[in-house]
């Protein structure tokens, strides 16, 4: 590997790390900051630090972080709020739509086995759910001209998809959806951090993610998230639950603990109000300094360089007559799944190897991020090729 990247996430160093589609590496530096935050905390609640002074000195981190995230996906900060993962994203937004019996819902054969679950959960309001077929890893976009119509209420796409890095066109989806008065919801656990996103040029109406894969925002038990909603809508549905950032100003009274009004209920205007669960410090201060450092690589950059890897990794498999579930073409795919027999055993062979992939949807899936180098992948294609 390059001596630079080497240093800089050791998880790389150590291993042929194709993993990201299931938990980032994190940097070196990511790394630091959360000993650095769980030293100071835990020296904090011991009362080394001043009790009242100490507390918020973590929060601009916190705060800071939508910033980042909003840069990465082409949004802005008035249209992020915290949540605790990107399936609570997803069933926020379906909570909030005017879901009625007569309606329905697309989403795709492809979609992450949750999404589809928050999907199916509307039929418990009387919508109707239509899963689009694949073809060869693939949802032709005719699929959605057939299938979305005056009655559809929401649209839902993984980008990228979860097992076979398949990239979806966006602008295309929202397009048709808009024309029927539908939204597109975008689960991006997937992408963000790895694919350059621009939510507004694209039409999407609600985006979700975990910070925990191509944001390597630390270990997935410790992991937060975040959800996009276009400006234009912030303030057009109520949350289905509600906590103290939901309530208007005036009704909290500057203070819930001394004139809170206990018999009216009004809604803070603004992003702000979606955030009704506890928000994990922890989480944030660790994926804020990973995004700086993805930002100042540059998103575009990252792309280009998974896309590279990505193609040696197609040609090698090509090469080695195994099937591929992900498309050829770069423009389509972000990472790659492939059917190969007796893939959970090459999995785990792999592993013995310094080697870490994952067995997905009757595949091995392989997912380099941008300090993985092009020697390391022609390391993993040469003992998977000796290993079938």
């Amino acid at each position: 590997m390059n001596r630079s990247l080497d240093e800089e996430f050791p998880l790389a160093k150590k291993w042929v790390y194709l993993d990201n589609a299931a938990q980032g590496a994190p940097p070196r530096s990511t790394l630091r900051v959360m000993e650095e935050y769980v030293k100071d905390r835990c020296s904090w609640l011991s009362g080394e630090e001043d009790w009242l002074d100490h507390m918020g000195e973590w929060s601009s981190k916190v705060e800071n972080s939508k910033n980042l995230f909003a840069k990465i996906i082409g949004a802005k900060d008035e249209e992020i709020a915290f949540i605790p993962n990107t399936t609570t994203g997803i069933n926020t937004v379906f909570s909030m739509l005017p879901i009625e019996p007569g309606r329905n819902i697309v989403v795709t054969s492809i979609s992450y086995p949750m999404g589809a679950a928050v999907s199916l959960k509307q039929s418990e309001r009387g919508a109707e759910v239509k899963f689009l077929k694949s073809e060869k890893g693939e949802i032709p976009i005719e699929e959605f001209e057939k299938n979305i119509d005056d009655k559809t209420s929401a649209v839902l796409v993984d980008q990228a998809g979860w097992y076979n890095g398949y990239l979806h066109d966006l602008k295309a989806i929202s397009n048709i959806a808009h024309e029927h008065g539908a939204y597109l919801i975008v689960d991006g656990v997937q992408s963000a951090g790895a694919y350059p996103h621009e939510v507004h040029r694209d039409g999407v109406d609600f985006l979700a993610v975990s910070t925990y894969k191509w944001l390597l925002g630390g270990p997935y038990s410790q992991s937060v998230g975040y959800l996009y909603i276009n400006q234009e809508l912030v303030d057009k549905f109520q949350p289905a639950y509600i906590g103290n950032q939901t309530i208007a100003d005036e009704q909290l009274q500057a203070n819930i603990y001394d004139r809170f009004d206990l018999y009216n209920l009004k809604y803070k205007r603004g992003i702000n109000r979606l955030q009704i669960y506890p928000r994990y410090e922890f989480g944030y201060v660790a994926v804020e300094n990973s995004m700086r450092v993805l930002l100042n690589y540059g998103i575009k950059n990252i792309f280009e360089k998974i896309k590279k890897l990505g193609t040696i990794i197609v040609n090698g498999l090509q090469e080695m007559d195994a099937e591929l579930q992900t498309p050829v073409e770069p423009g389509k795919r972000l990472y790659v799944n492939a059917k190969i027999r007796n893939y959970r055993e090459l999995e785990k062979m792999l592993y013995k190897q310094n080697v870490v992939v994952s067995s997905r949807v009757g595949g091995l899936r392989i997912s380099p991020h941008f300090y993985v180098d092009e020697e390391s992948v022609e390391s993993f294609l040469d003992k998977l090729r000796k290993l079938i």
